[in-house]
């Protein structure tokens, strides 16, 4: 985890990279995902990406197994 803010109740799995990012209250990120990397990946999961590239994942987001 680069240059991010990850907020309360929030689990990182093994090998996850999250980068510029804020990770909001009770997510949990699986092992190996990313957030903050790939612009695209991250709107196609809902996430809001800046002007300035800040990835913003919100409260209780959960991704798809």
């Amino acid at each position: 985890m680069s240059e991010s803010v990850i907020m309360q109740n929030v689990r990182v799995g093994a090998g996850a990279q999250v980068h510029r990012a804020i990770i909001d209250k009770n997510m949990v990120i699986p092992p190996g995902a990313t957030i903050g990397i790939n612009k695209e990946e991250d709107l196609a999961r809902g996430f809001t990406v800046t002007d300035s590239g800040l990835t913003v994942a919100p409260k209780n987001f959960k991704f798809e197994d």
